[in-house]
């Protein structure tokens, strides 16, 4: 494996993305070589003349993008070789991209309401309170009442919560580690003071309650509870939870779609009261483009906001 591959790994993409990629970045190196540049000598100009070339086979806007982005990596490597100092393809965009549409968003006060409408009891625990199956019932709303607020304030994403450890919840901190993976970038986050006091009364009381139903209970922080009917589990899968959290929660709010438009709301939100790269680690993003994405939907909120208090004619 050349260095340059081992470099496209280190980026955190999968091992197709990486032949792909480094199959485009040779072709690239071929161009230079045959209009005699040398890759350490190459300026924004020639990188333009490469675009150019691939208009003329009639490539579309997204294959051109996605051939900048190999050329911008080939280039990044250079650095890190300590080949050049700068990147000369950094501000070369392509013009023409259609950015992909993003979930509608919730306002603050609807992703507040989320978490506040999501009772642990119902009206009904006095009559079925000494029921062992309305027992696990509660303990799985306690744990799914914690689940969402470190999705709507830390913006975690629900493989995240999945690899959760006791260890990365840092109580007397106040903090919390998300390790990083294939598709993000670890980052420790900031809890809320009055999520502090729940993390714990859920890592004391309820965890420890639910780990009583598990035959072989590990280091996972969230817990699930075992299948209906079944006293205790014979693992723990968290992804159980998910399913059945995201019926309740629509049972309630009826313009949830998934999970993942909670946090494409979180996001939205950051990006109006932190800058870029700011958000881009508390989203745990490994490239800025990742981030950029969600300005779709700033823009589009900042229209709606502008057509509200000033509307036309």
């Amino acid at each position: 494996m050349s260095s340059l591959e081992k470099y496209l790994y280190s980026k955190g993409l999968s091992k197709s993305t990486v032949e792909a990629y480094y199959k485009s970045i040779l072709e690239f190196i071929a161009w230079l070589d045959k209009q005699n540049i040398e890759a350490e000598q190459a300026r924004a100009a020639d990188i333009m003349a490469y675009i150019s070339q691939l208009r003329k086979k009639e490539l579309s806007n997204a294959t051109i993008s996605i051939r900048l982005q190999t050329v911008k990596h080939f280039f990044d490597y250079q650095i890190e070789q300590a080949h050049i100092k700068r990147n000369p393809a950094t501000h070369i965009k392509i013009r023409g991209i259609q950015r992909k549409k993003l979930y509608p968003i919730f306002s603050k006060e609807e992703l507040e309401s989320i978490y506040q409408n999501y009772q642990v009891t119902k009206e009904t625990e006095g009559k079925y309170n000494n029921r062992n199956w309305f027992n696990i019932y509660k303990l799985s709303r306690q744990r799914n009442k914690t689940i969402l607020g470190l999705m709507i304030w830390q913006g975690l994403t629900t493989p995240e919560i999945n690899r959760l450890l006791l260890q990365d919840v840092k109580l007397r901190e106040g903090k919390i580690y998300i390790t990083g993976s294939r598709k993000s970038a670890e980052r420790t986050l900031e809890l809320k003071p009055y999520q502090i006091m729940e993390l714990m009364e859920y890592q004391l009381t309820t965890r420890a309650e639910l780990l009583k139903l598990h035959e072989n209970p590990g280091d996972e922080f969230f817990m699930s509870s075992p299948p209906v009917g079944e006293k205790k589990g014979k693992r723990n899968d968290a992804k159980n939870i998910w399913k059945r959290l995201s019926e309740e929660i629509r049972e309630k709010n009826p313009k949830f779609i998934n999970f993942k438009q909670v946090r494409t709301s979180v996001i939205t939100h950051w990006l109006k009261g932190y800058n870029l790269r700011e958000v881009q680690y508390m989203a745990g993003h490994k490239y800025v483009s990742s981030t950029e994405e969600y300005l779709v939907n700033q823009v589009e909120d900042l229209q709606a906001d502008i057509e509200q208090f000033h509307p036309i004619g």
